[in-house]
């Protein structure tokens, strides 16, 4: 439910500015919880299809049924006249960004928007060019501060429909290819206003040098006014181009975008849909800003050698994009190409660290890794040189105070977790980082196995529990939704995860993170961790009970309304029936009924604990002894 009231957001163009600021509607409705109304252009619609965080999407053309609200705010982004004179007209608390002022007849800036408009189009001359050259911030910290948002916990979202995946598949069949190539996009066109497209030879001598290379397949994108342009790159070129076209809608662009691992473009809307689409992205930049190019860590940026960069001008050089440096691409797109890897086991008086190290290095896979043991025990980091690991020594406060060492610490592309009472199968490090080939996915999860059968009670218990996660995360997979990690193995992208709170579970936490930012969260069922389990009720109470304390906390740090917790009482209600149907004998279905009785006792207890007496989950090491 949202709280009284109404936002409307005025973005109407270009494209590709729509799409870079589409991260401003999760970060007001995470700040406001109120109703998110939209205006753009007709054609820009489609960039809100699936948007969870815009309410209410309004063409231009269709502007005036806007005129029957009143509005907390309204966010006016774009310096035409007409449109400020309109926002200036409508019912509302509050205009922020470009108003219209009728005495001046003129648009002036409110306090947030000053430094902007002062260094945009419309900005005092000549003074507004020399502080675009000057401005450092990306767009989306600029838009940010407009608007009074976060901006730095937010990305441009775009997340495919249904609709769009299935375009992206039947592409990928007409075109044979497949999600284990190499796919480079290529989109060196660029809008009339200034000379961003890289030229057709430097375009076909880009081609041939990636093609070249043996690792490749080439698609090649465009505009509407881009036919007679890309047709004669693919007749020029001596190396299989597979051509896009250039009628694709704000439907299909993004889905064949999708198809792509790196895209490499300028600065137009290939650009902003790779970026919000979390695909590796190089840019070639020449005539417009590189600060307010953001890339959010997906990229290289590579400039023309010209002294006329930032320079928004009809004198420009119109060859400008000729002086990029094509050896400074294929050299960005090898660096994008190569992944670093770190695998981490967390650990505190383990007694199985020395098996959990070996199953971790000795593992059948084609990719180069490094181990790294965390553990505030010297006998513990002894054992980790000793076997070829790399130790890392924490003070003991608590595993997530660890974690967040780590993160500031180990700068790899993919980081593997695991921890210490538990070991991977010989191929789980070469499904996890397999499934880092989509570009789209953030953060993985691996399966969690039971060493234990079901010949006694708590076996039988931890092998129906972890077959009912097992099929809740596979249909959530295959569904497209949102999945929980297990914090026995889960991966994700460096960089992204800064520090976690010391109340909360790390497994929970994590994913919600990368879902702020529009990844998808994987799971990789064949990528497996075997765990021994309790085999008393005092210890399988304590790590029940600390396990969903650990998730209750969630709601204080992210929005669960668009992805709800898996972890809870509610969602655990609804498995009751799927968990009975796992008794094969009369012995099992007594099991069963132990079971449920004692998941209830256990949420009972916590809803107790966090409700009412107010004892929270807290970091610190504590692990049950008979899982040791």
């Amino acid at each position: 439910m949202h709280e009284k009231g109404t936002v409307l957001v005025i973005k109407v163009g270009a494209l590709g500015d729509v799409v870079r600021t589409s991260f401003l509607a999760q970060a007001l409705k995470e700040k406001t919880n109120k109703k998110i109304i939209w205006l753009t252009s007709k054609v820009a619609k489609d960039i809100f299809i699936n948007n969870p965080y815009v309410d209410e999407v309004v063409s231009v053309e269709d502007k005036n049924i806007l005129e029957a609200n009143s509005y907390d705010e309204i966010i006016s982004l774009e310096e035409d006249k007409e449109l400020c004179k309109f926002a200036s007209l409508l019912k509302s608390k509050k205009i922020t960004g470009f108003n219209y002022d009728a005495d001046l007849n003129e648009v002036v800036p409110t306090e947030t928007a000053k430094e902007t408009f002062n260094m945009s189009y419309i900005g005092p001359k000549p003074m507004n060019d020399i502080l675009k050259i000057q401005n450092e911030k990306t767009h989306r910290q600029l838009v940010g501060e407009i608007a009074g948002v976060d901006w730095e916990r937010y990305e441009p979202f775009l997340k495919l429909t249904e609709e769009q995946l299935s375009i992206r598949e039947n592409f990928m069949k007409r075109n044979n290819l497949s999600e284990k190539e190499l796919i480079v996009g290529i989109n060196s066109g660029g809008a009339d206003t200034w000379p961003k497209a890289l030229s057709i030879k430097k375009t076909v001598e880009l081609i041939e040098k990636i093609y070249n290379s043996g690792k490749y397949k080439i698609l090649l994108f465009g505009g509407p006014n881009e036919v007679e342009r890309n047709d004669k790159i693919c007749a020029l070129a001596k190396v299989p181009i597979i051509n896009t076209g250039c009628g694709n809608d704000l439907k299909e662009f993004p889905a064949l975008i999708s198809i792509c691992n790196l895209v490499i473009s300028t600065d137009s809307l290939g650009l902003h849909i790779s970026l919000a689409l979390k695909r590796k992205t190089i840019v070639m930049i020449g005539p417009t800003s590189v600060s307010e190019l953001g890339l959010y860590g997906l990229g290289e940026k590579i400039i023309a050698k010209s002294d006329q960069v930032c320079r928004y001008s009809s004198n420009n050089d119109p060859y400008i994009m000729d002086k990029i440096d094509l050896e400074e691409v294929i050299s960005a797109v090898k660096k994008l190409e190569n992944k670093t890897i770190s695998l981490i086991i967390t650990s505190f008086k383990e007694k199985t660290l020395g098996r959990a190290i070996e199953a971790a290095l000795n593992q059948n896979t084609s990719y180069n890794y490094n181990v790294i043991v965390v553990t505030p025990e010297e006998e513990n980091i002894l054992l980790a040189k000793s076997l070829g690991a790399i130790p890392f020594k924490d003070p003991g406060e608590g595993k997530s105070f660890a974690l967040n060492m780590v993160f500031n610490n180990v700068k790899s592309d993919i980081l593997i977790f695991t921890d210490g009472d538990v070991f991977i199968a010989k191929d789980a490090v070469e499904n996890i980082v397999n499934s880092f080939s989509d570009p789209g996915i953030g953060c993985v999860t691996g399966r969690p196995v039971p060493e234990e059968d079901r010949s006694t009670k708590y076996g039988y218990w931890a092998n129906i529990l972890f077959n009912a996660a097992h099929r809740m995360r596979k249909q959530s997979f295959d569904n497209h939704d949102f999945i929980e990690c297990s914090a026995y193995l889960f991966a994700f992208k460096g960089g992204h995860i800064k520090d976690i709170p010391l109340d909360v579970a790390e497994d929970a936490y994590i994913p919600y993170k990368f879902i702020e930012k529009g990844y998808r969260i994987g799971y990789v069922d064949n990528a497996k961790v075997y765990i021994k389990n309790v085999d008393n009720i005092k210890d399988w109470m304590l790590q029940k009970i600390r396990t969903s304390k650990a998730h209750e906390t969630l709601d204080k740090y992210v929005d669960t309304r668009y992805n709800q917790r898996a972890k809870s009482f509610s969602n655990e209600a609804k498995g009751i029936l799927p968990i009975l149907k796992e008794a094969s004998t009369l012995k099992e279905l007594y099991w069963t009924m132990q079971l449920i009785i004692a998941r209830g006792y256990m949420w009972a207890k916590v809803k107790v604990d966090t409700k009412i007496r107010n004892k929270h989950y807290n970091d610190g090491w504590e692990t049950p002894k008979s899982t040791k």
